[in-house]
Formats: structure tokens, C-alpha cells, sequence
């Protein structure tokens, strides 16, 4: 009996073991599930913020959020809330992240007994003062607000005030705290930061990182003077290209077949896909005067035939999303496709032909168009883009074209001595008062890449680098003066930059010039007179920064 006993208390135990190892087992599976979305979605904390249930939503990935019944689902539960309750000042509605754009974002919802403008400090430990005076559609004052914060710490306690003030200068104060999740990228809170020679006062806004395709985890941040990441935008398998702010939305890329729009409170409002065509998008976008995007694409079935890529613009309608065919630069530059045969094999387009290797869009009219073509180190101006696209010229060293075609009929003059841009990336058109005049600002990588002519000479290319950052060269900032009444353009502001042989940016901000030298993943932001005010690094594994802009984000996020 005791050893039937003994028996059977063992064969219990084991029994036991195993159904706590079982539990055991389904909690951890139960954990590992949660894990795809625990970075997504927002956690609550302290008595005034909260989360929305999106339990009913399965929001596994950062593909989830950018459906549309995902967002039209949030905005549902939102509306709930505000109607079944009246949210006032010292008792607002507070939401961590609910559209899910922005990991460290704050959503607020209220009403005052007087119009009232609203402003608000982020303070956290270690951390420099993030101040805003918030946009207010239904104007400066109002009694209706509803409002997305920016500037909160990932993963540290932030404390909020928020400050109400009506037209006679009386203010009320409302103080709560609240600890964001941490940043789903590997970056610290803060990138490394360099202060320069000069004394000048770095320029408004916050700059908008746009990172690394090649990582597991891909987003946007955008980042304060003190390099602090101050908002963290998730995009899903591509990078976000750049931010355009318009028609009261802020256009992005998501993905390499998706752009979507975002308004103020980060609900996506709109999402454009090209799923269910033969594009893909690759390095840049533009918004017309219509609200239609224009894009440079790569033709998947041209890719899968002939093997070419990184060539074609298309037209996204900005109402119905239709994707329509504006350009192939193969019927526009026929002579060059038959020349310049070689294969690519230095970049991600290895074993394909990347004959132009459009890498910039700038609208100067609706059917007017600026391209940059990296691989031809050339800047073409083409019209009637959406009827018969026409060439109207270019801008390049005239040893590109000698010998393709009649092209070097469409070359510009060259005033002055100067070596002309080369593997040049982010053209930027900005226009003047006089008719035919403007001025484009670009960085010039100053890199002798060329796969699709192997014998091409770079002669008149002196002091240019290989496809290998390198202390021993130099990259620039350039900025030429065209003028199209005289057929010419003119070097007339440069500045010496770390060597980047491949993407980067620059931007003129507020009479300082923000630069990006992508492939040292570091940018940085120069006087008027080229020195340098402040430089950041990024912290984590990020290898390159595909661009660097920097916004103000006025009217929309905030106040002028």
C-alpha cells in the first residue's frame, strides 16, 4: 500500500509539473505573441493618460496601422469617447498615441469656457526644455481644442503642462506625467552632438532623420537642436523619402508601394498604394498644385524584362489614387539607353541596368519637372510631362554627353571654373522674381560612379571618389545660379562636406544650410558663410541616413 501510495503521489507530482510547465509554456507563447506589437502599441501610465482598447483590431505590425478600417476603427473609438463624455480643461481627454504614428505622441482633447490659445512644455530629467504654442484650425483663440503633443522622452517619465491663455492674458495650468514606450529603433534618446566654430544660431524647426532601409525596424524621427528624438513616425519595409506638408496633410512614403497622408492629430487620412500595380516608389515624390503625387517608380514587369530599373515617373491621383505612366525615360533618352549597356553592381540594383538612376523630383510648374540623375551626374529640365514630355536641358559636364546622340545640344553653358556636379542628390529648385531665373542647391557627393559606362573618362572630374567613404575626398554643398534667358548656370555658393558617396541631403533652412553626408550617418547645420554651428551622429545601428530636412511644421502641428 505505501508503495502504491508513494507511486501515486510521484505520478501527481508529475502530473503537476507538467500542467505548470504547460501553463508555463502558454504564457510564454501568450508573451511571445504580444511581443510583434507590444513597440506599437502605447502603454498607460499615470492617473490622466490613457489607451484606447485595440484589442478587437489585431494589430500585429506597423503594416496594420496603415489600413484604412484600422484608422477609420480608431477614429470610431475616439468619437465615442468625446461624445459620451464633455472633456473640459482640468479635466481633459488624454490619449497615448491612439492612430499609433508617433510611439511618443499625446493625443488631447478639451473645451473652455473662453476662446483660448494653448501652448505646452515637455520637461524631462537630463533632457533640455521642449516648448510649442499648438495650432488651432478654428483660429489663435477658440473654446474647442483638440490638439497631438510632440517633444515627449521615449521611455522616460516626461511632465506635461499645459497652459491655456485667453485674449486678456489670463492663464490656466494643467501639469501631468506620463512615460512613453521606449523607441522601437535602437538609437538612443539623444544623438551624439558636435558643436562647431561658428557662433551662429542654429535655425527653427526640427529635423526629420529619415533612416536606414536596410534595418529591421524602419522610421522617421524627427529631432530638436539639442539632438534629442522628439517624435519617432514607424514605417513599415522603406523609408519615408521626405515629409511635404500640404493641403493641410503631411505626405509620406510607408513602404515602397504605399505613401499615405497624415493630419495634425496623426490619424492617416488617405493611403495611396501601388499595390496592385507594376511600380514600386524609389527616392522621392512631389505634391502638385491638384493634390496629385508625382513619383519616381521603378517598372516591375520592365525590371522582370528587360532589366532595368530606377527610370520611370508616375502620377498618383490625389482623389482616387489611380496610378497612371507619365514618363519612361527609355522613349525620352533612347540614344543613351543604347550606349550605356553596362550592369549595376555596386548597390542594391546589382545584376540590373540603372541608366539614369532619377533620384530627385522637383515641380517648377504642374507639367514641368527638375530630375536629377545620379548616374548621368546630370540635371534635366523637362516640360509638358503630362502630355508629350519634352527635354529642355541639362545641366552636366559636357564630357557626359559627347558622343550619346545629339544630347549635347540640350547643354547648358558653364560660367566660371568650377568642376560640375557629380552623383549629385537632393536637387532643390527655388525660384526668383525674374522670369527664367533660379537657383537649385544640391549635394554634390563629387562620386566617379558610373556601371553603366565602364569606359567612361573622368577626366574632367578631378579629385572624385570611388563608391568607398573616404577621409581623402570631400563632397559639397552646391548652388548654382540658372538662367534660362542666357542658356547658362554659374557655381555661386559651395561648401566642403564629409564624403558621401551615395544618398545625402541638403536644405537651405533660415539662412543656414542643413547638410546630410548619408553615408557617415551623420548630419549637420553650416552658417551662411560654410562653418559649421553643429553636427550629429546617430547613436545605434543605423548604417546610413537616407536624407535630412528640417520643418517647422507650422499650421499643423504648431503655431506660426
Amino acid at each position: 500500500m505505501q508503495l502504491k501510495r508513494k507511486l501515486f503521489l510521484l505520478a501527481l507530482g508529475l502530473v503537476v509539473v507538467t500542467l505548470t510547465a504547460s501553463l508555463i509554456f502558454v504564457k510564454q507563447k501568450a508573451s511571445s505573441n504580444a511581443t510583434s506589437s507590444e513597440t506599437i502599441l502605447p502603454v498607460a501610465n499615470g492617473q490622466t493618460v490613457t489607451t484606447l482598447d485595440y484589442s478587437d483590431l489585431n494589430i500585429k505590425s506597423v503594416s496594420d496601422i496603415y489600413q484604412t478600417a484600422t484608422q477609420t476603427k480608431i477614429a470610431q473609438k475616439i468619437k465615442q469617447l468625446e461624445t459620451n463624455k464633455t472633456y473640459s480643461f482640468d479635466k481633459m481627454l488624454v490619449l497615448a498615441n491612439p492612430y499609433l504614428t508617433n510611439t511618443t505622441g499625446l493625443y488631447l482633447h478639451f473645451s473652455t469656457t473662453k476662446a483660448t490659445k494653448v501652448s505646452y512644455t515637455v520637461k524631462s530629467k537630463g533632457t533640455s526644455t521642449f516648448s510649442q504654442t499648438l495650432y488651432n484650425p478654428n483660429g489663435t483663440y477658440a473654446k474647442n481644442h483638440t490638439y497631438q503633443l510632440i517633444g515627449l522622452i521615449a521611455g522616460q517619465e516626461n511632465t506635461i503642462t499645459i497652459t491655456a491663455t485667453d485674449q486678456t492674458g489670463q492663464k490656466e495650468t494643467k501639469t501631468f506625467t506620463y512615460t512613453p514606450n521606449k523607441l522601437r529603433g535602437s538609437d538612443q534618446n539623444q544623438l551624439k552632438v558636435t558643436k562647431g566654430t561658428s557662433k551662429t544660431k542654429l535655425s527653427s524647426g526640427l529635423y526629420a532623420v529619415i533612416g536606414d532601409k536596410s534595418l529591421k525596424t524602419r522610421n522617421t524621427y524627427l529631432v530638436d537642436n539639442d539632438g534629442y528624438i522628439r517624435a519617432e513616425i514607424p514605417t513599415i519595409n522603406y523609408n519615408s523619402l521626405r515629409l511635404i506638408q500640404a493641403n493641410n496633410k503631411l505626405y509620406l512614403a510607408v513602404d515602397d508601394d504605399q505613401l499615405v497622408t497624415l493630419n495634425r492629430l496623426g490619424q492617416m487620412v488617405q493611403s495611396y498604394s501601388l499595390k496592385d500595380t507594376n511600380f514600386k516608389l524609389h527616392h522621392d515624390f512631389a505634391v502638385d498644385s491638384q493634390g496629385n503625387i508625382i513619383a519616381l517608380a521603378t517598372d516591375t514587369k520592365l525590371k522582370a524584362s528587360e532589366k532595368r530599373v530606377e527610370d520611370q515617373i508616375i502620377k498618383i491621383d490625389g482623389t482616387s489614387g489611380k496610378v497612371s505612366r507619365l514618363l519612361d525615360f527609355k522613349d525620352l533618352l533612347g540614344d543613351l539607353y543604347k550606349t550605356a549597356t553596362g550592369i549595376e553592381t555596386l548597390t542594391n540594383n546589382k545584376g540590373y541596368r540603372d541608366v539614369i538612376h532619377a533620384n530627385t523630383i522637383q515641380l517648377t510648374k504642374d507639367d514641368q519637372v527638375i530630375i536629377s540623375s545620379r548616374e548621368t551626374s546630370t540635371i534635366m529640365k523637362i516640360s509638358n510631362l503630362t502630355s508629350q514630355p519634352k527635354l529642355d536641358y541639362f545641366i552636366s559636364d559636357s564630357s557626359v554627353w559627347q558622343g550619346v546622340g545629339t544630347y549635347s545640344n540640350l547643354l547648358l553653358n558653364k560660367v566660371g571654373n568650377f568642376t560640375s556636379q557629380t552623383g549629385q542628390h537632393s536637387v532643390t529648385y527655388i525660384p526668383t522674381e525674374t522670369a527664367g531665373v533660379y537657383y537649385l542647391e544640391m549635394f554634390n557627393n563629387n562620386s566617379a560612379i558610373m556601371n553603366s559606362r565602364t569606359n567612361f573618362s573622368w577626366a574632367n572630374y578631378p579629385n572624385s571618389g570611388g563608391a568607398t567613404a573616404s577621409n581623402d575626398y570631400q563632397s559639397s554643398y552646391y548652388k548654382y545660379l540658372v538662367n534660362e534667358n542666357t542658356g547658362s548656370y554659374q557655381l555661386v555658393k559651395k561648401i566642403s562636406l564629409p564624403y558621401s558617396p551615395f544618398i545625402s541631403s541638403v536644405q537651405t533652412k533660415d539662412n543656414n544650410v542643413v547638410t546630410n553626408s548619408g553615408m557617415t550617418a551623420t548630419f549637420a547645420e553650416y552658417d551662411a558663410d560654410g562653418k559649421l554651428i553643429q553636427s550629429f551622429e546617430t547613436t545605434g545601428s543605423t548604417k546610413f541616413i537616407y536624407r535630412v530636412y528640417k520643418y517647422d511644421f507650422n499650421n499643423f502641428y504648431f503655431a506660426n
